[in-house]
């Protein structure tokens, strides 16, 4: 609501002091006109001080704009919006003008407070508030003397706007203007945006949607794929139609804010709606109304807006740059990025649940780590209890399923002495996650805490022995508190599963020759028949780096084994990150996830032990037969023991199992050869981890490729939609509860937990967790990061462009002021950052091969209801104004749900199976493409000479001169210091276009 106030303009509060002297210099200039002109003949002298009077006072109109432009915007962090003004005419056919207002920020947290100063003529400024809202615009009457229409755009109704005086040396009023401001940034620059050759946008890998890839220059426009073609209603997402090329061809036409049309090759006359105001040809009206062809390019300084969860330590700063933290050493970046999160987001850190290391420097190297040229992992390990661990994610493998057999191979009489021979094999099953070929020496801990008795020894452990190299060969190395064995060479092809093998064999002397060692012995868990007391386990290096482990170790048993007879081999398997337990029962309780291995080396839950060899799965996705697909389910299976990675919350592709081996036995080793045949070839498309590996950041929504180990237990919803939240044990009998398809998101009622987790990168630019959601806590949105950071010119060749402060914002269009067909260019095009991208037209699983629900390839665009991007571009105008990123990826329809990356929002809905790549990608498209500030503005003056009658005489002000005039102005941010600040000794927006109306 406007507040009312009795002071002059230039009196004001919220207005600063350049603003009084510019216009007071203007009424000079006034004065001095009215001089000038004594002793010119009377009637002619009356005539022209009349029009001098009137053209100065909207001179004096345009002055009075540019100097609160001047005060507020020398900076980086003001926003533009705008508020619908109400219709003066009563049943308009017409749209309601918009009336803008810069936005000025202060404090931080939970106390930001905003300013409003409104871009047209008025007396009165908004009241401050702590949430950016678009003031309230009162109605007012046709007859209130002390207002006036100005009649811009056809299109429109006329807004009301309040006449601001000018008096001479006596203080008569002798001029007044007024003025109306549009914003040529809520449209698209019709000099930058749209290239006919670039109807698909970036396609994957390259990882940045909807940016140009190479260097910008004047052929190489950065948002020359926003897809300008859509303005035509005929258009369709995925096919041509030649306005893009008459826009391109007739850019050297276009000289003025009313050129596009004509220079689009329309020609005149063109006729309008007398009803609508619009062109009757709807491709000229919609270019007339969301394209401009006079915005001025320019830099801006990437700053941390004001917004609530922001500390008022970061607002208002510059935002840190990803590519120089990436030429940094890597502790020093890991730690920058952390402290300049810590400092930013004070809060964010709580998203982590009962994740147990350092939660932000982990989020920094699994960045990092996405985006350098190496493969080896960022990293700090000082033990698995310190909490200032952190492990990033690159290209390497991980422990996906395990297996240990214990085979008594012998038993020699050598030299007098008698002598045991066991053969010990630990089988790490190996799976490269990412989307690229992953070659380096891994090394397997050995960690057993089996002992057995044999004759006269009581107890002997194969761990004990294997360092002693008269006992053991190889021989394992003791390192940091592990033993070692030997390391093997490893490379996998994207998406490749693959079994290894680490034996050791001991032979160990028992007594003399003439000694018999009787049959069975027994392998005992600390003299226990089962145990999970830390004894057992695995710990994995890449290049010397440890990378994964199983935090919480393994449940392990008791078993017999025999020579010669039967049992000769004793084996055991676990699959890490899927069921875990506390309790050695058979049947739980258990903690049941999805199998994402990434997540092994967090949970400090035991892993619950695997049958072997019937539930094993050697070189291939993950699947528990003889458990999950039982007689009475094998199309549903049960939820836990399978990797379905279309199920994780991130979404993905279930790959192909392929053909199933024989289920063998006991003396069945891992890496049999029967276990290799019918493996499918993988298949990087497929894979669930992507790695940019360019060394460099095109864009910072890349950080949407950040694994995000938040560990909360789920809460499922029943049919009836009550919640259950605790204990997963429920999930050992049946899918995925109450119907859902997916993994449920860390909601309220969630809590922190050691034993769940998996399946996330950081959602930024697709639905939140709900927990984390901008209106349920400020400053916990992983869009906030986009708040924090920026990627420089991303694109450049120049180092020092992708590593400075600096962004390129020629052709960013203002979220806050934007048409609904301008959002819809911007969001438009086919989804082509997921090349598996299909849809799931049955939830029963295939059984023969592919061990999965099937599918069928899929082609979509931005989400649509009669225009291309149309669900999009109304969630946005629904859901503004905007004050930060985080805000921009909360857009959402007024049935409160959100429009990015929500498959709701399409014709196929959950049938819909996608990668968060592909989820993330309309967003990226419009974030990369906006801006929620202005500096392109036309302002509309209307300046008259006036006669006041003395008051009280009751007669109305007499109209003695009239001019009107249309002027482009530029908020030129000119040449800024060398911190990149603008100079406001030499800030002065300029006008670059002006006419009559």
């Amino acid at each position: 609501m406007l507040e009312r106030r009795r002071h002059p303009r230039s009196l004001s509060p919220g207005f600063t002091l350049p603003a009084v002297i510019i216009v007071a210099v203007a009424m000079l200039i006034l004065a001095i006109g009215l001089l000038s002109i004594i002793g010119i003949e009377r009637k002619t002298a009356r005539s022209f001080a009349d029009a001098k009077r009137a053209d100065l006072a909207a001179r004096a109109g345009l002055e009075d704009f540019n100097a609160l432009l001047r005060a507020e915007t020398a900076n980086d962090d003001y926003l533009v919006i705008a508020s619908q003004s109400p219709n003066v005419e009563n049943n308009s056919t017409k749209e309601a003008p918009a009336q803008l207002f810069v936005v000025r920020g202060e404090g931080g947290g939970n106390t930001v407070n905003y300013r409003y100063l409104p871009l047209f003529s008025s007396k009165e400024l908004p009241q401050s508030n702590g949430k950016v809202k678009s003031p309230e615009i009162e109605e007012v009457d046709e007859d209130d003397a002390d207002f006036t229409s100005i009649k811009a755009l056809p299109w429109q109704d006329a807004p009301r706007v309040e006449w601001i005086p000018v008096q001479d040396s006596k203080g008569e009023t002798v001029a007044r203007y007024a003025y109306w401001v549009e914003d040529m940034q809520g449209k698209l620059d019709a000099k930058t945006v749209g290239d006919p050759d670039k109807l698909v946008r970036n396609e994957w890998p390259f990882p940045a949607s909807g940016i140009n890839a190479k260097p910008t220059d004047e052929d190489e426009l950065k948002l020359d794929q926003v897809a300008i073609r859509v303005l035509d209603p005929k258009a369709v997402e995925n096919t041509d139609n030649d306005l893009t090329a008459k826009i391109v061809d007739g850019r050297p036409l276009m000289l003025s804010p009313g050129s596009i049309a004509a220079a689009a090759g329309f020609k005149a006359p063109l006729k309008r709606d007398t009803r609508t105001g619009l062109l009757e040809d709807e491709v000229a009206a919609a270019l007339e109304r969301s394209v401009s062809p006079v915005s001025e390019p320019y830099e801006e300084r990437a700053t941390v807006p004001y917004a609530p969860g922001i500390s008022a330590d970061a607002a208002g700063k510059p935002k840190l740059n990803l590519n120089a933290l990436l030429a940094k050493s890597r502790p020093s970046a890991v730690n920058e990025f952390a402290s300049w999160i810590e400092t930013g987001l004070p809060e964010f850190e709580d998203r982590k649940g009962g994740f147990p290391d350092d939660y932000l420097r982990t989020l920094a190297a699994n960045a990092f780590d996405y985006a350098d040229t190496d493969s080896d992992p960022t990293q700090s390990f000082g033990g698995n209890d310190s909490k200032d661990n952190y492990r990033g994610l690159d290209g390497y493998p991980l422990v996906s399923e395990f297996a240990t057999t214990f085979r008594w191979a012998d038993v020699r009489r050598e030299n007098g002495r008698l002598y045991a021979v066991f053969s010990v094999g630990t089988f790490p099953e190996l799976w490269n996650m990412t989307d690229q070929t992953v070659s380096g020496m891994a090394q397997l801990s050995f960690e057993t805490d089996l002992t057995f008795q044999v004759g006269p020894i009581p107890s002997i452990s194969f761990e004990d022995l294997v360092t002693d190299n008269t006992v053991a060969a190889p021989v394992a190395v003791e390192e940091e508190g592990y033993k070692w064995q030997p390391a093997f060479q490893v490379t996998l092809r994207p998406n490749e599963i693959k079994v290894y093998a680490c034996r050791t064999e001991f032979k160990i002397d028992v007594g003399s020759a003439s000694d018999f060692i009787a049959g069975p012995l027994t392998l005992a868990v600390n003299g226990a028949p089962i145990s999970a007391d830390g004894g057992s386990g695995y710990r994995f290096r890449w290049n010397g780096k440890m990378v994964d482990q199983s935090r919480g170790n393994m449940w392990r048993r008791s078993a017999s084994i025999d020579f010669p007879r039967e049992p000769r081999q004793f084996s055991t398997a676990n699959v890490p990150a899927h069921s875990l337990s506390t309790q050695p029962a058979a049947f739980g309780p258990f903690d049941n996830n999805m199998g994402d291995p990434r997540m092994s080396f967090y949970h400090k839950m035991q892993q619950a032990a695997n049958q072997y060899p019937e539930n094993y799965s050697p070189n291939r996705r993950t699947v528990r037969w003889g458990t999950i697909y039982s007689s009475d389910g094998a199309t549903k299976p049960k939820v836990y023991g399978r990797v379905l990675p279309s199920e994780w919350p991130d979404g993905g592709h279930d790959f192909p199992y392929g053909v199933r081996p024989p289920p063998g036995t006991a003396l069945t080793n891992p890496d049999d050869p029967s276990y290799t045949s019918g493996v499918p070839n993988p298949e990087k498309e497929r894979a669930p981890m992507r790695l940019s590996n360019r060394g460099r950041f095109y864009s910072a929504t890349e950080l949407g490729r950040t694994y995000d180990p938040v560990m909360w237990r789920p809460t499922y919803a029943k049919q009836d939609g009550s919640l259950i939240s605790g204990d997963t044990n429920s999930l050992r009998d049946g899918s995925l509860p109450g119907g859902q398809a997916s993994w449920p998101d860390a909601t309220s009622p969630s809590s922190a937990t050691e034993s769940n987790g998996g399946g996330n990168t950081l959602r930024i630019g697709r639905a939140e967790h709900q927990r984390f959601a901008v209106k349920t806590k400020p400053g916990l949105h992983a869009a906030h990061l986009l708040d924090l950071f920026h990627a420089g010119k991303g694109s450049s060749d120049d180092l020092g462009e992708r590593e400075g402060e600096m962004v390129d914002m020629r052709g960013a269009v203002n979220l806050n002021t934007a048409t609904a067909d301008t959002i819809r260019a911007l969001a438009a095009g086919m989804l082509e950052q997921d090349p598996r991208l299909c849809e799931v037209p049955s939830k029963n699983h295939q059984t023969t091969n592919q061990m999965a629900a099937p599918t069928q390839n899929l082609e979509i665009g931005a989400p649509k209801q009669t225009k291309i991007a149309d669900r999009v571009a109304q969630a946005v105008l629904y859901s503004r104004p905007f004050a930060s990123a985080a805000d921009i990826a909360s857009a959402h329809d007024p049935a409160e749900k959100p429009v990015f990356g929500n498959r709701e929002m399409y014709e196929q809905g959950t049938k819909i199976q996608w990668t968060d790549s592909a989820a993330e990608e309309v967003f990226a498209r419009i974030y990369e493409a906006s801006t929620l500030r202005s500096r392109n503005f036309r302002v509309w003056v209307v300046g008259q000479a006036v006669y006041t009658p003395p008051e009280g005489s009751g007669k109305p002000v007499e109209v003695l001169s009239e001019t009107k005039k249309v002027f482009t102005v530029f908020a030129d941010p000119g040449e800024r210091k060398d911190d990149e600040s603008i100079n406001t000794d030499t800030y002065r927006p300029r006008v670059t276009h002006e006419n009559d109306f």
